[in-house]
């Protein structure tokens, strides 16, 4: 028996969900699907071989979804672009499946998008090489549900056609105490406050992502959704700073976190339900709070790029021309941000400092505007890089460093940043792995995906500029960034001992419960039941150091979910897909 249905949906797109139920008494080893797929275009898969030929599309078992016992079911699907059918068209398929029935997409399914002529034939490749199992469109899958976890983070007024069904309108109230609409922005994680220096943090990874892998989101359909979040983040950022219409930085005021993350954590509910004092913590010229600022500088100047090269110049410039006054006013006006905002400490402590955003912020600048100044700053507030530990909200020196190599080709940023990579890819500890994968590379145990994703980003990111500089002499070494990049990915998406999927909504074995308060869709987090609604997207916390794991909502350490946990998986995601496009960008 086969069964179709429609799981997710945005504009201009949806997620499909085929389950088969094997209704014979005997194994069904293999299987094979064909439907019709006028009026929509798929974009990606996952659990089959997927082949389109014109508006044919052929699925065949692979991996998990063989041999499937008697009165069991396996679940497939892809994401779609254009017009969403209710039912599979002329559905064709292994006899053993015993149904017979044939039905067809309605008359009025509208397409969207440029769809396939009738006579033309393409192979997306879901298996990886070397017998990985998992490839180019399973990589495009996990990007696209990972575009949808931003949309279920969004605060404020949403629209009616928002992506996510089960949420609407909240923190509509947000700022109005110091007179500045703070009601949008995006939640941290399965909480509801605005914490500033982990969202611009997210803003900045996410248009690093976007800016390097252009092509690799556009060529899996997520290149608008990903326009949608920067500007969903950045809107939020012009209105948290308050200039006061002064060229007076002595005046100027960041708002830099909206609710007391006591009170917010203390309350098991959706946003749209809260009834708490929703406090505004601010930094000021006497009360200063750096990284925070200028990280999200480098959040509005690295975006500034990414909407210039859509042709948006006015949304550009505006975000360019206000980075840089914030950049100033952070570095006339130094502090830790934790020392003002004292509830931050208590969920975002400061460990590394400031001069790290610093650096951070001005080579963002320096690549927004080409002012060679900026550069000078860049290198002069450079800090020792956190080596032996990640690229994170907390400390950005990695990802400098990273820059840096790129932009001067200086023996000093060279040996800092291969020594981190190296680190990483040779001599870290890892969990358990499996025959073709060697385990998470694993440094601690709060958002441990999350270090191995961000890393996996820096590596992808290092790989195409290799690539792009001398392919022939740099050939292993993109080789093994890459691997690298992939086999951490591969991990996330289920290839380890367990096959337990960490992204939520995909493979055969999701969390169930990830630690997010309106996914729950209970007022007890202790609720044995599953989570109403399907966060699709969100990369969990992640694996013990030796590869345990429960699917357990009260367990936020392994279950907790956040928007800069999926940042730089989103940017690895659509690199690794881009270098698999593109033949490793060789």
């Amino acid at each position: 028996m086969i069964s179709f249905e429609v799981t997710d949906r945005w504009q201009g797109g949806f997620l499909g969900k085929i389950t088969i139920t094997n209704t014979t008494d005997q194994i069904i080893e293999d299987w094979s699907l064909d439907f019709d797929t006028t009026g929509y275009l798929i974009t990606g898969a996952w659990g089959g071989n997927l082949a389109i030929h014109g508006n044919m599309t052929n699925f065949e078992a692979r991996g998990w979804t063989t041999n499937i016992p008697p009165a069991e079911s396996i679940t497939f699907g892809f994401s779609a672009a254009g017009g969403e059918p209710s039912e599979l068209g002329s559905l064709v398929f292994d006899a053993n499946l015993e149904d017979g029935s044939t039905v067809r997409v309605p008359e009025d399914a509208e397409p969207a998008g440029n769809l396939p002529a009738a006579d033309d034939s393409i192979t997306l490749p879901v298996g990886g090489e070397d017998g990985a199992p998992f490839g180019a469109a399973d990589y495009d899958a996990v990007l696209n549900k990972s575009m949808q976890f931003y949309y279920a983070s969004y605060a404020g007024d949403l629209p009616d056609d928002h992506p996510v069904s089960w949420r609407w309108d909240s923190t509509l109230d947000d700022g109005a105490a110091v007179g500045r609409d703070l009601s949008g922005g995006m939640f941290d994680a399965g909480d509801h406050v605005k914490f500033g220096l982990p969202m611009a943090g997210t803003a900045t990874t996410l248009a690093w992502g976007g800016l390097e892998f252009e092509e690799g989101y556009k060529d899996t359909g997520a290149y608008d959704a990903l326009s949608d979040h920067l500007r969903q983040l950045n809107d939020y950022f012009l209105n948290a700073y308050d200039d006061k219409g002064t060229a007076d930085l002595s005046d100027d005021v960041f708002h830099a976190q909206v609710g007391d993350g006591n009170d917010d954590h203390a309350f098991w509910g959706a946003p749209e339900d809260m009834l708490m004092d929703r406090p505004v913590y601010s930094v000021d010229a006497e009360n200063p709070g750096t990284e925070v600022t200028a990280q999200t500088a480098a959040a509005m100047a690295s975006a500034s790029m990414f909407f210039r090269a859509q042709g948006d110049t006015a949304y550009a410039d505006e975000l360019l021309d206000t980075a840089v006054q914030l950049f100033e006013f952070s570095e006339t006006y130094l502090g830790k941000y934790t020392d003002t905002v004292t509830d931050a400490a208590q969920f975002y402590y400061s460990w590394s400092g400031y001069e790290d955003e610093l650096s951070w912020a001005a080579n963002w600048l320096y690549q927004a505007t080409g002012d060679e100044a900026y550069l000078e700053k860049s290198i002069d507030y450079y800090v020792e890089p956190n080596t032996y530990f990640a690229y994170g909200w907390d400390n950005m020196s990695n990802g400098t460093t990273l820059l840096l190599a790129q932009q001067t080709g200086d023996e000093r940023y060279i040996e800092d940043l291969d020594r981190h990579l190296d680190y990483w890819m040779n001599d870290i500890a890892t969990t358990p792995g499996t025959d073709t994968n060697d385990g998470l590379a694993w440094i601690d145990q709060w958002g441990s995906n999350r270090y191995a994703a961000n890393t996996s980003l820096l590596a992808t990111v290092h790989a195409k500029h290799l690539a792009e500089v001398d392919p022939e002499d740099n050939a292993e070494r993109v080789e093994d960034l890459l691997d690298f990049a992939s086999d951490q990915l591969d991990f996330m998406m289920g290839d380890n001992p367990d096959g337990q999927s960490f992204v939520v909504g995909f493979g055969e074995d999701f969390p169930l419960n990830p630690h997010h308060r309106g996914a729950s869709g209970t007022r007890h987090v202790d609720d044995p039941e599953p989570n109403v609604y399907v966060l699709h997207g969100a990369l969990v916390g992640g694996p013990a150091r030796n590869g345990d794991y429960e699917d357990v909502r009260s367990d936020y350490v392994a279950n907790e979910v956040a928007t800069d946990y999926n940042a730089g998986f989103s940017g690895a995601l659509a690199g690794t897909y881009e270098s698999l496009l593109f033949d490793n960008w060789m």
